[in-house]
């Protein structure tokens, strides 16, 4: 009886429990070529392939995970918040410039993996706020404003889209921006946003304090607990890291899924491996992460 008195209690404190919320089936390093190392890696809707930046030489990168054959996607290119397209041929992503005033400025491109066909979305700014993909459409904010692009020919749609602006998060609804605060603006910084697959609730971190989720309008945030670079794997789980640094270097991280309730989580990677930077592809099948040594993995999903 007293057992059973002390889980009511920690289950009504709110106390998050563990459980199995992903299945892993395997989890194996990935043998890149002599001489890459991968420092983030972005994974595609497919689970085919991933896109990586290097510590050694600027740019983007394809891996294919099952030849490990690699292909240079752009020299300019950088991998943050980088998206790949439900055809899996679209990468978007942002490129890197110095203009005649040496001041640095950022373009939205888009770039054909096949064909190798390059778009220009957003000319060079210093107001990229943050895009998203939404089948072959694509929605950048610059300077407060939505521009929309396709490729392929497609027509144009419509999904929210999630950015930050000085530490601010705000959310474009149909053309129309605001500031979504669930921990209110005053001394805040918001950081990794991202909307969940149907389009509901936001995944984000905010500085000192931890992961959460919240519904479209900002209310009702739920603490998921310390873990950075938040990703959705499904509508009802988010995974990301829990990194430990002594001031210089991260020293010790596990990936991490959360149910979006914030009840229950479950360490996914061992102690032994410093797994930093998950993404993951559509259905949730795989989740890529990379080490501090270059190192890239993969973790199999039974789904």
């Amino acid at each position: 009886m007293k057992k059973l008195f002390i889980s009511a209690l920690l289950l009504c404190s709110g106390i998050m429990a563990y459980a199995q919320l992903v299945n892993v089936a395997s989890i194996e390093k990935v043998t890149l070529p002599e001489g890459v190392s991968a420092v983030t890696a972005t994974m595609s809707p497919d689970g085919g392939y991933v896109v990586i930046d290097q510590a050694s030489k600027a740019g983007i990168y394809k891996v294919d995970l099952a030849t490990a054959e690699i292909a240079t996607i752009s020299e300019t290119g950088s991998n943050f918040e980088l998206k790949i397209a439900d055809d899996n041929k679209t990468v978007v992503y942002r490129e890197n410039s110095i203009d005649a005033n040496r001041m640095r400025k950022v373009a939205l491109m888009s770039a054909n993996i096949a064909t190798g066909a390059k778009q220009m979305v957003v000319q060079p700014s210093r107001d990229l706020q943050g895009f998203a993909v939404e089948g072959a459409t694509v929605l950048a904010m610059n300077k407060g404003k939505l521009a929309t692009k396709t490729f392929n020919g497609a027509a144009k749609t419509v999904a929210p889209v999630v950015s930050i602006d000085h530490g601010r998060m705000m959310l474009t609804v149909n053309g129309e921006t605001k500031v979504v605060a669930p921990q209110g603006t005053e001394s805040q910084s918001y950081l990794w946003p991202s909307v969940s697959p149907d389009g509901t609730k936001i995944a984000y971190y905010l500085a000192r304090n931890g992961a959460y989720v919240c519904n479209l309008d900002g209310s009702n945030p739920v603490f998921l607990g310390m873990i950075r670079a938040p990703r959705w794997i499904d509508n009802n789980t988010v995974v990301g890291m829990n990194d430990q640094d002594n001031g210089h270097a991260v020293i010790s991280s596990q990936i991490i899924a959360v149910a979006a309730d914030g009840s229950v989580s479950q360490i996914l990677t061992d102690k032994d491996v410093i797994a930093v930077c998950p993404s993951v592809n559509a259905d949730g099948s795989k989740i890529a992460f990379t080490t501090p040594h270059g190192e890239l993995h993969i973790i199999n999903v039974n789904k």
